[in-house]
């Protein structure tokens, strides 16, 4: 969603129009998940998806329509059994709802959206019908009473909701800060991995005391490059138990650092690079300093999807990143890891 929305953002500073396609509703199977955009500008322009290109074509021509005045904001259902040719249905049997609107960069709720910090959380609801207004509830923010609901289950655990209010329905989204990678230790591995995370949503911080080794030029996706030592290093770069660690040092006088603080902050991913001799090395160490086997539990090592083979730097990076999403998408980290 965010990447729609940076073009929405560079469309409205060039003064060009724009409207939007809300994924909605999915039934039986479907190639994306509710809260997948597509966005029309009136040149023909296009940016994300809410298909694997089955629908995009026709939804386009709605779009167009839409920014040229005929009609307003409505619902658009495809699926297998409802395709007029080809071109448009749905291939793998599913059916979607997508809500088109025209977007409209003066509304409180867009200018909302766009001053949000990078590290903020927020609910972005769009009504359903009629003018398709949307509201933003930041955080501390009390919603509607018949959004109270929605709105408490959304801020314990995320995701999207389709609701029926006084109003009408309505379609709540969360809009939540990209996850935060932290690597420990400069590396190919390591450069690697960075620029990959962050095509995939995640923002990066790389921590490496050694300042010959950790230059900045070398991971110019990082959001920061910190030269300290990780136990420092790693709050210095915003460490919680929201991160992700990714030790990849190779260096025990890195690792254990690295990997005490990363239990402390209990994030929500530890991984460590080594064969399983420096795996049973350093949990050794850090059982003398007191971390239960509880504790040990939950570093993911070796680190990475190990199903796949990898052995070059590049590929070892892929690895890792397969398993980050993975636990991002609610699964467990996979067996094993790269080499």
């Amino acid at each position: 969603m965010k990447e729609v929305m940076e073009i929405i953002r560079s469309w409205d500073a060039a003064g060009v129009a724009c409207a939007e396609a809300i994924l909605v509703g999915t039934q039986h199977s479907s190639p994306r998940q509710p809260g997948a955009r597509l966005v029309v500008n009136e040149k023909g322009e296009m940016g994300g998806a809410v298909s694997m290109g089955c629908v995009e074509s026709d939804l386009r021509e709605h779009m167009l329509g839409l920014l040229r005045g005929e009609g307003g904001a409505r619902m658009l259902h495809y699926g297998a059994a409802f395709e007029a040719s080809l071109e448009v249905g749905l291939s793998c049997g599913g059916e979607i709802d997508v809500w088109i609107r025209r977007h409209d960069p003066a509304t409180e709720a867009w200018r909302g959206v766009c001053s949000l910090p990078r590290d903020a959380t927020a609910i972005l609801m769009t009504r359903l019908g009629g003018d398709s207004q949307q509201v933003l509830l930041r955080a501390g923010d009390a919603p509607r009473p018949d959004w109270a609901e929605a709105a408490a289950d959304l801020r314990m655990g995320g995701g999207v909701k389709r609701l029926a209010a006084a109003d009408g329905a309505w379609f709540a989204e969360t809009l939540e800060p990209d996850p935060l990678l932290l690597i420990v230790g400069a590396s190919p591995i390591a450069a690697a991995l960075c620029a990959l995370a962050v095509r995939t949503g995640f923002r990066v911080a790389l921590v490496d005391p050694r300042r010959h080794f950790a230059r900045a030029e070398q991971f110019p996706e990082a959001e920061r490059v910190v030269h300290a030592w990780p136990a420092e290093g790693l709050t210095a770069a915003g460490m919680d138990g929201h991160s992700y660690v990714a030790v990849l040092a190779h260096d025990v006088k890195l690792d254990v650092p690295a990997l005490a603080a990363a239990l402390q902050a209990h994030c929500r991913y530890i991984g460590l690079l080594g064969s399983r001799g420096t795996q049973a090395d350093r949990r050794a160490r850090l059982a003398e300093a007191g971390f239960a086997p509880s504790d040990l539990a939950r570093i993911h090592g070796p680190i990475g999807l190990k199903s796949i083979g990898a052995l070059e730097p590049e590929e070892i990076a892929v690895a890792i990143l397969a398993e980050l999403i993975q636990v991002r998408r609610g699964g467990r980290p996979g067996a094993g890891g790269a080499p």
